[in-house]
């Protein structure tokens, strides 16, 4: 193998993928480096990628890439210990091109990405642990990156370096391009997927075809931690996942597996999950830092993208990767024409990023680390009073309306005081997520 590239991309998940697929598509020799024995190896999301930010990169990509369903239904429940107030939304046009949101397997559709950036001439390594970056000294200025150093001491060399490492984020640091990453920014999750045969599937889940459906439970769930748990629907798999806010688990003292379990035992998942077989485990860590915590995002012949780049935004972090390679590759494809990858050049990069609308709402959202400090309780409240008003609601007794009202007023009054509520419902309404 040369030593020598016009672009080296460290990590081949989506964001790496896409900037290695753009660069190679415009005629640079690209080094994709992977740490793992295959692209998707050390992956993990619930598993919905969205069709129009896709289609973006990948024209038609639903012909060839290896979806699993496009969903069609959608459901979010607010659990207790035995009931649930259930909010839904079904639209069979999301099952027809160009589609909305598309069940995917990460081991799989990341595998196929970055196959599309092999197959337009790039080089893909894989088990290729990249330690250190290697700069040339430069007696004035700043040192520039002229390639990168893998732990078995190869060394390849290029114009330019994009980093897609994950939310670790080990070399953006040592470029001095972030800070450490505080627990209370990273949200850790665990999941299970299972196999259900097909036909038990679809008719537990309602669905035919090869429509999809998401259902996602806070609340019990995650035990008085902000997080969630979710499931999605395979051809034949059902993908179960659970967490929250890794600081909130180490104080409360609860692993996500705790919270899997947990989860599992509520009689509604009970029952989705009945007779599956469970077939993988899998954890993984996302940034949920938001505006503060997006790292400086290019220096003088480097760039940063991806989830190293924080560019997660509420539900949407895997086509926000996507979007934020293709950015990193076709800025590298205007610095190589130009000769010139001073950071004055790449600085368009940050420009992109930051007119674009997924930054406009990451900005938006930049106050939800005070809300993640402040409203701890939130989720397990909503989700209680909102099951002791159902409850009354559609209980039938003996006495008036009027008593049943009265009856729930003080129900939700005991729970917390009125104003507490209130702003509880109006931080959430600003900040929430879904997932």
């Amino acid at each position: 193998m040369q030593d020598t590239y016009d672009a080296i991309v460290v990590g081949a998940g989506p964001s790496g993928s896409v900037a290695a697929y753009m660069m190679a598509r415009g005629g640079l020799k690209v080094l994709l480096l992977e740490r793992g024995p295959h692209p998707g190896s050390k992956n993990m999301f619930g598993g919905t990628i969205y069709a129009l930010p896709t289609a973006d990169i990948f024209p038609e990509f639903w012909k060839d890439a290896p979806w699993e369903r496009f969903v069609t239904t959608e459901y979010l429940y607010f659990l207790d210990d035995d009931s649930a107030f259930q909010i839904g939304f079904t639209n069979m046009v999301y099952g027809k091109p160009p589609y909305n949101k598309v069940v995917v397997h990460r081991g799989v559709f990341d595998r196929w990405v970055a196959q599309k950036a092999v197959n337009e001439g790039a080089v893909l390594q894989t088990n290729a642990l990249v330690t250190n970056l290697i700069y040339e000294k430069s007696l004035f200025g700043r040192d520039k990156v002229q390639g990168v150093q893998l732990d078995n001491g190869c060394i390849y060399y290029a114009d330019a370096v994009i980093l897609c490492e994950g939310i670790n984020s080990f070399l953006t640091k040592q470029a001095g391009l972030r800070t450490d990453i505080p627990a209370e920014t990273v949200k850790l999750y665990a999941k299970q997927v299972f196999r259900l045969p097909r036909s038990i599937l679809e008719d537990r889940f309602h669905l035919e075809g090869d429509e999809g459906a998401i259902y996602a439970f806070t609340g019990y769930p995650t035990a008085g931690v902000i997080g969630k748990a979710g499931i999605w629907t395979g051809k034949e798999t059902l993908a179960l996942i659970t967490g929250g806010f890794l600081d909130q688990l180490a104080e409360k003292r609860m692993s996500p597996y705790e919270l899997l379990e947990r989860t599992k035992r509520h009689p509604l998942i009970r029952r989705l999950l009945k007779d599956a077989e469970p077939i993988e485990y899998a954890a993984h860590m996302i940034p949920k830092g938001g505006f503060k915590m997006i790292p400086q995002l290019y220096d003088h012949h480097l760039l940063i993208a991806g989830d190293a780049a924080t560019m997660v935004s509420g539900r949407r972090g895997t086509d926000l990767a996507m979007l934020s390679g293709k950015m990193a590759g076709e800025t590298i494809l205007q610095a190589h024409a130009k000769g010139d990858f001073s950071q004055k050049i790449l600085s368009n990069y940050g420009w992109k990023i930051n007119q674009s609308f997924f930054m406009t709402d990451i900005r938006k959202k930049r106050g939800t680390d005070k809300y993640v400090a402040k409203y701890q309780d939130s989720d397990y409240l909503i989700s209680r009073a909102m099951n002791e008003f159902g409850s009354e609601f559609f209980h039938v007794g003996m006495g008036t309306e009027q008593d049943k009202m009265k009856k729930i007023q003080q129900e939700l009054k005991q729970i917390q005081l009125p104003l507490k509520s209130f702003e509880d419902v109006w931080q959430a309404l600003r900040h929430w997520e879904v997932l």
